[in-house]
């Protein structure tokens, strides 16, 4: 069976209910001289600022300066964090460990169902990796540019640069 992959993604990017006391205060605000404006303004700014891509193959997180990348087959744990309004609300931070590295993916609304999805996919990922390290690949009848090396020696006997006697003699060193 080959190794097929799709290029099936999904984004998601931290709930609204993550930033829901800046969004409460923000509106609670708007009365003074239109500073709630700018709050929300500023909260629903730094809602969007986030942005998660997940992929077959690897997680993205992405943010106004940069983007980083971790492939799942690279992750040896997922944990989730929640505070208590988090929890209240049903959203959480999700914390992918590496050996190198770490991400946390932040505000996600049901981390737990996320971070189930996440191991499966990894469990996933790692068995087709160790499928695909255990098959190994057919080799070659013959060395590497042999029969490149015979297309020349054919070309030579061709033109009558090189005799029948050497051509015999040449070709059974590719046989």
């Amino acid at each position: 069976m080959a190794d097929q992959t799709s290029d099936k993604t999904i984004t998601l990017q931290p709930s609204w209910k993550n930033h829901l006391l800046g969004y409460t205060l923000s509106v609670l605000f708007i009365p003074l001289f239109g500073v709630g404006l700018i709050g929300l303004y500023w909260v629903y700014k730094r809602q969007k600022k986030y942005e998660y891509t997940f992929s077959d193959t690897q997680i993205s997180s992405r943010d106004d300066k940069y983007q980083r990348n971790i492939d799942l087959v690279n992750i040896e744990g997922v944990s989730v964090q929640q505070s208590w309004l988090q929890k209240k609300t049903s959203v959480g931070d999700i914390e992918l460990e590496t050996t190198a590295t770490s991400m946390t993916l932040r505000g996600i609304a049901d981390p737990f169902g996320l971070k189930d999805m996440l191991e499966k996919a990894i469990s996933i990922q790692k068995e087709r990796r160790k499928k695909k390290e255990s098959t190994k690949p057919e080799q070659p009848d013959r060395e590497p540019g042999t029969m490149e090396r015979m297309d020349y020696l054919t070309g030579l006997w061709q033109q009558g640069l090189v005799s029948d006697e050497d051509f015999e003699k040449e070709k059974k060193h590719f046989e």
